[in-house]
C-alpha cells in the first residue's frame, strides 16, 4: 500500500546516503575551488610561463573568477590560437591544483587519448588539450571516443574536467552531438578566448 499521509515528507539526504551505501550515486560529490587571491596567483603563473612582458587579457579575469569560486564546475576554454589557453590549462592550473588543493590532474592530448581509452576513463580529474582534433579509435570492431564518455561521467559520477579547444560550438556540436554539449554546459564553466594570436605581435 502506498503511504499517502500528507505529513510524511521524504528525507532526501537520508535516501541519497542509503543509495550511496549500495554504491549507487544519485548526487555526485563535486570538486569545489575557492582561491581568494585567484587573480594574483593566475598572474604569477602567467608571468612565470610567458615572461614578464606578457599582457593580461580580458578572458583571464573569467578564469580568475572560476578559481575564486568554481561552483563545483570544471573549466572549458574555447577560442582562437595563441591566447594562452594551453598555458593556463596544461601548465598553470595543474600547479595550482596540486599546491592549493593537493590534487593531481591527469593530462592527455586529445589526439592521443582514444588509443588509451581505459586508462583515461579511470581518471577522476582530467585535463584534455585540443579537444576536437581526435579521431575515434577502432580496435577489434569497437570504436572508442573518450571525450563524450568522460563528459557523461562528469555529470553522472562527479568527475572533473579541464579542457581547451580551438573549435567553435557548431564544430563541437557536429562532432559530438548536442547531448554532449548540453552535459558539457552543465558540468563546466565556458570561457571564450577571443582576439588576435598573441604569439604574432
Amino acid at each position: 500500500m502506498v503511504n499517502t499521509n500528507s505529513n510524511d515528507v521524504i528525507d532526501f539526504s537520508a535516501s541519497v546516503r542509503n543509495f550511496a551505501e549500495r554504491k549507487i550515486c544519485l548526487q555526485p560529490q563535486r570538486l569545489h575551488i575557492h582561491l581568494p587571491n585567484a587573480k594574483e596567483v593566475l598572474n604569477a603563473g602567467l608571468q612565470h610561463f610567458l615572461g614578464d612582458g606578457y599582457k593580461w587579457q580580458p578572458e583571464y579575469d573569467k578564469v580568475a573568477d572560476w578559481l575564486a569560486d568554481n561552483k563545483g564546475l570544471g573549466l572549458f576554454c574555447m577560442g582562437n590560437c595563441g591566447r594562452g589557453k594551453t598555458t593556463i590549462c596544461l601548465q598553470i592550473l595543474p600547479c595550482i591544483m596540486q599546491h592549493y588543493l593537493h590534487k593531481i590532474m591527469a593530462i592527455h592530448l586529445a589526439r592521443e587519448m582514444n588509443r588509451h581509452y581505459t586508462e583515461v576513463m579511470q581518471n577522476r580529474l582530467l585535463i584534455i588539450d585540443d579537444v576536437g582534433r581526435e579521431e575515434p579509435y577502432q580496435e577489434y570492431g569497437n570504436r572508442f571516443n573518450v571525450f563524450p564518455d568522460f563528459v557523461d561521467d562528469c555529470e553522472r559520477r562527479g568527475k572533473f574536467l579541464i579542457a581547451n579547444t580551438n573549435c567553435t560550438k557548431e564544430q563541437l556540436a557536429e562532432k559530438y552531438g548536442e547531448r554532449t554539449l548540453s552535459r558539457l554546459k552543465a558540468t563546466t564553466r565556458l570561457v571564450v578566448f577571443a582576439g588576435e594570436d598573441l604569439r604574432h605581435g
